[in-house]
Parts: C-alpha cells; structure tokens; sequence
C-alpha cells in the first residue's frame, strides 16, 4: 500500500435517533496516508416538531479522526472517534417567540463503512455523541 495525501470533502443526509430528525451533513477530511484521516464536520437539523409542544433545531460542529481498516479492496470499515460541540434550539409552538438553547461540549464515537468507488467515497456511519444533550441511560 503507498502513502497518499488526500483532501475528501462530503455532503450529505443525516438522521438524529432520538429525537427522530432529519438534517444535513457537510465534511472536509485531511488524509495523511491510506489509513488515517480527520476532519471537521457540521450537521445541521433546522426546527422540526418533536412532539405536540415543542420543535427542535440541532447544530453539530464535529472534529472526528477515523482509521480505515480495509477489509476488501476499496471497501473499508473504520471507528470513528473525536469532539462535539452541539447548540439546540427548542420553540415552543404555544409561543413560538419563547426559545430555549442548550449548548454542551462532548465526545463523539461510532464505527463507519465506506466504499471507494472510482475516487467517490460512498460511506454509512453510526455516531453516537457523549455530552450533557444525550445522557448515557
């Protein structure tokens, strides 16, 4: 395997589990070599009703680092580990002008799946955030 240096940059869906919400995702990851990159991340969920009171904005400023194992060639499976910084905003649809914002710092973890396919990364991730806006059970 040769060394590369390489700039990926990524758009995409996201989904937030708990809250059931729908967003975006842009990324850019710095690659020193074949295995290892890093990067900053934004995620970002305008307001979405949550329940019958309240609806719920998410920003997620990400800085991750994943080590591709590469497991066949150009699919890869790797763990993805890094720091959060995440603002959420809640409206609550009685008084739509009263707000609540929650901002915590945390700790991100997961594991991810990609698949070079002709210099397009194609990729699913699971990433679970540690902070104070999502308490371990």
């Amino acid at each position: 395997m040769q060394a590369q240096e390489n700039w990926f940059f990524g758009v995409g869906p996201t989904l937030e589990i708990n809250e059931s919400l729908f967003g975006a995702n842009i990324r850019a990851y710095y690659g020193p070599n074949e295995e290892l990159c890093f990067g900053p991340e934004v995620s970002i969920f305008p307001f979405q009703q949550v329940n019958e009171e309240e609806e719920i904005s998410l920003l997620d400023l990400n800085i991750n680092a994943h080590y591709v194992f590469e497991i066949a060639h150009g699919l890869g499976v790797y763990p993805i580990s890094g720091i959060n910084y995440s603002i959420e905003n809640i409206r609550f649809l009685e008084s739509p002008e009263e707000e609540e914002r929650i901002a915590a710092i945390g700790l991100n973890y997961g594991a991810g799946l990609h698949f070079n396919f002709n210099k397009i990364f194609l990729f699913a991730e699971y990433k679970g955030i540690l902070s104070e806006l999502t308490p371990l059970l």
